[in-house]
């Protein structure tokens, strides 16, 4: 049941800009309030974490902590409203606010704490530890996305499949120290060059997958043929005997699957991996392809 609401909660609260989380917050806040003042003296504190928990989960643990003053001042200024100073106000009655404004405190922290925690799992779950470029499944969940937004508005897609060549001599005669930080050096000049809207990822232990959305077949060949020249510059500066051989395909109608679009920039790959390595083939696909 706790699961479910949570859920629920996540599904509605996600889409959301922190503003706008903060404004629904703010006013479930005065409605608190409204009702903590009419009934009295029931404590109704545990409903003031309902809008503490909602910033510090999609806000942050600033926010969160902003919500735990602003709930507290809300109930000392209801308290205060109500009676003139008795038993009620004194030392215990303050130090019972002050009991409530650390529970809440605490609670805010630990809800944004674990936010946190959640998205760095996420992240990590996400992403090949070693370059940061994203891993296989979370390549296929994006594509997937950006397929459906290609059939959905008729735009064209990239997809480039690239192969290190001659790696397995760097690992073999250099160590996988060197071989290592070539991979790391790679990605980082594939990020120097590619726009927030293409994804990166890591097929293999020398494999590379870019996909380029909205992009059609002389955009991708102006972009690959610079990303091929930065990588060759990158392995002659180290001095490092490594070339690369990189498949694209452009589609103008898109294919059903990520699979199938990735699967013909492999092939294309292959064909430059057979016919000498260390060089671009692209292909323009027309057509639906299932094969």
């Amino acid at each position: 049941m706790f699961l479910q609401i949570h859920r629920k909660i996540i599904e509605i609260f996600s889409p959301k800009s922190p503003a706008a989380i903060l404004l629904f917050s703010l006013l479930l806040l005065i409605l608190l309030g409204w009702i903590d003042l009419i009934t009295g003296d029931y404590s109704l504190i545990i409903f003031y974490l309902i809008p503490v928990s909602l910033v510090a989960w999609f806000v942050g643990n600033r926010s969160g902590i902003l919500f735990c003053f602003l709930s507290v001042t809300v109930r000392l200024t209801i308290d205060e409203s109500e009676s003139t100073f008795s038993f009620s106000h004194s030392v215990m009655h303050y130090w019972n606010d002050l009991i409530e404004f650390i529970f809440l405190l605490i609670m805010s922290t630990l809800f944004s704490a674990l936010r946190k925690n959640l998205n760095t799992e996420k992240e990590l779950s996400s992403r090949d530890p070693l370059t940061g470029a994203l891993n296989r499944r979370s390549f296929f969940d994006l594509a997937e996305y950006e397929i459906n937004r290609s059939h959905r508005y008729g735009l064209p897609f990239t997809v480039a499949y690239i192969d290190l060549d001659n790696f397995k001599w760097i690992n073999d005669q250099l160590g996988h120290r060197v071989g290592d930080q070539l991979l790391v050096n790679v990605v980082s000049t594939f990020r120097s060059n590619i726009r927030s809207t293409d994804i990166l990822a890591r097929f293999g232990g020398d494999e590379f997958v870019i996909l380029l959305p909205e992009t059609g077949g002389e955009a991708a060949m102006t972009f690959l043929k610079k990303i091929h020249s930065h990588l060759d510059q990158q392995m002659e500066q180290n001095n490092w005997p490594v070339s690369f051989s990189i498949g694209a395909a452009t589609y103008l109608k898109a294919p059903e699957t990520a699979d199938e679009a990735i699967h013909k920039a492999d092939e294309l790959m292959y064909q430059v991996k057979h016919s000498g390595k260390s060089r671009l083939l692209h292909k323009e696909i027309l057509e639906d392809n299932h094969g």
